[in-house]
């Protein structure tokens, strides 16, 4: 007879969320839906200053951990919002804040807005609900957080799209799932880079068809 499991961490389909990553994920949606919010809200001018400081503060940190070990490990150690793995390479806010800003000069404003939700969403999303799913997984990623990546995309351009500068398309769907699968598939460059800017892209593309 099986052993009934007496916790939840008995449970060997259930792999318990580490606290720090809690803290992370929420800082990954409130930080990354900042900028899609400020674009939707403010005016073009205040917009292009926030990114063009944003870019200047965001490089100045990273080269500053470069030289000067305290404030590295002050980053990455004693906030709980990076990962450890980001000590010694460029953080994940700095790539969102640069491709943010790329985005947001190349492409529609309803564009990039709707692709920086996907990305702020989905992507805490993906990671939170794929730790509980070891089984179903395709390069290393759990495909149910990518579903979960999909639906929350799809619900965020679905609210986003109330707004009178970001009207309904059908294309925001395929976007949305363009977007999970980008999570997917394990590009050489971080998913801050790849999501918007291939979701941006691929949504112009349709927009256009």
């Amino acid at each position: 007879m099986n052993k009934i499991p007496h916790h939840l961490s008995d449970l060997p389909h259930l792999e318990p969320v580490a606290p720090s990553i809690w803290p992370r994920r929420l800082f990954h949606f409130l930080a990354g839906s900042t900028i899609p919010t400020a674009i939707l809200f403010l005016p073009e001018s205040i917009v292009e200053w926030m990114l063009i400081i944003g870019i200047i503060v965001a490089v100045s940190i990273e080269v500053g951990r470069m030289f000067v070990p305290n404030l590295n490990d002050m980053v990455i150690s004693r906030l709980p919002l990076f990962k450890d793995a980001e000590r010694d390479v460029v953080t994940g806010a700095t790539f969102l804040t640069i491709s943010a800003a790329v985005a947001y000069f190349a492409f529609s404003k309803e564009i990039v807005v709707l692709a920086l939700f996907f990305l702020s969403v989905g992507d805490p999303l993906a990671a939170l609900v794929g730790r509980w799913d070891p089984k179903f997984r395709v390069f290393g990623k759990s495909l149910i957080g990518t579903a979960a990546f999909a639906t929350g995309a799809i619900a965020a351009g679905l609210i986003v799209s109330t707004h009178p500068d970001i009207p309904w398309a059908w294309w925001i769907v395929p976007g949305a799932m363009i977007a999970a699968t980008v999570e997917l598939i394990p590009f050489p460059f971080d998913d801050n880079i790849t999501i918007p800017l291939a979701t941006a892209g691929a949504m112009t593309l349709l927009a256009m068809a």
